[in-house]
């Protein structure tokens, strides 16, 4: 022992500044993730003219939600937990929160910054991608992993996809997170659509599921939407940015429908079909309410949508349309 001591106490001793400065650090970061908790407004829906905060104590844990410390990052990241939002009955609306880290919403952004990949964002009524007066936003398509992953066993395709690697990686990760959460196989999750709206811009009320239009493309049996950023002021009920549902709501409502306030790292799912019948919920339409025209808040939003098929065997893929 006294060999040991004598060998190993100079490094101890040299390290022991260093490991104290690390956990001062990590109490530094502790303190500060715990106020920026603290002062975020809880998640919460628009009703009849005024906020309602969803009572937290109708959050259940998602405990079948591995932990995937590639994705959080942040070991004090609170698990992700849900509760059906009262109103939204019909199509299963539901309320998802801490499903992505502030890191991982960070690095997923500036993906398509970096590579420029905002574009105006299409809409699909008739089964043909189009631009539309009725949306005004811009889209960002991630790289489909499912698509790119067995291209890297060849190595002559492996060289050409290393810049897409970081992404490749992410996405796949991102794709499983999701199978997890909403038990259906990685086949049937459609490639990410990341979603901008500056101040004033706005997605006019429509579907995501193309029966809707008549249309045997965009068979989408459930969406995810997954926000990316804060409201501004979420206690200002003019603030806009909201995803309103204008045919939910109960009995003695305004009629005006339920409107999700964006929350960063949080997230909204319902249904569009009837799963037994096949019946396209008419319910389940939905606008992107613009940002105001007065503000500098912008809304970053991810558009997951599980497709009824798996996707690869049913996919026009220069649209990324599925059947």
């Amino acid at each position: 022992f006294h060999d040991f001591y004598s060998r190993w106490s100079p490094i101890f001793l040299y390290l022991l500044p260093c490991l104290l400065m690390l956990k001062a650090s990590c109490a530094d970061d502790t303190e500060q993730l715990c106020q920026n908790n603290a002062s975020r407004p809880p998640p919460q829906i628009l009703r009849n003219g005024a906020f309602q905060p969803i009572d937290s104590s109708v959050f259940q844990p998602i405990i079948h939600l591995p932990r995937d410390h590639r994705l959080e990052t942040d070991p004090l990241f609170p698990q992700p937990s849900i509760a059906n939002i009262t109103g939204g009955e019909s199509i299963a609306l539901q309320y998802i929160q801490h499903f992505l880290p502030p890191t991982l919403i960070s690095n997923v952004i500036s993906l398509c910054d970096s590579r420029n990949g905002w574009t105006s964002s299409p809409q699909s009524m008739d089964g043909k991608s189009t631009v539309k007066a009725t949306r005004t936003s811009r889209s960002c398509p991630l790289i489909w992993p499912q698509l790119y992953l067995p291209l890297l066993e060849d190595p002559s395709k492996a060289t050409r996809l290393a810049p897409l690697r970081e992404e490749l990686d992410l996405t796949w990760r991102l794709t499983q997170r999701i199978s997890s959460l909403l038990k259906v196989t990685e086949e049937r999750i459609e490639p990410f659509q990341l979603v901008r709206y500056l101040p004033g811009e706005f997605y006019k009320e429509h579907h995501d599921h193309g029966g809707y239009y008549g249309a045997d493309t965009e068979q989408r049996t459930w969406t995810l939407l997954v926000f990316l950023s804060d409201i501004r002021s979420s206690s200002e009920s003019g603030g806009g940015g909201y995803t309103l549902f204008k045919a939910l709501g109960e009995e003695g409502d305004d009629g005006k429908g339920i409107a999700v306030v964006p929350r960063m790292g949080d997230a909204v799912l319902w249904k569009n079909v009837n799963l037994e019948t096949g019946e396209v919920l008419a319910e389940a339409v939905h606008e992107a309410v613009p940002p105001k025209d007065d503000g500098d808040f912008v809304k970053y939003a991810m558009n997951v949508w599980i497709a009824k098929h798996k996707i690869k065997d049913n996919m026009d893929v220069s649209a990324y349309r599925t059947y």
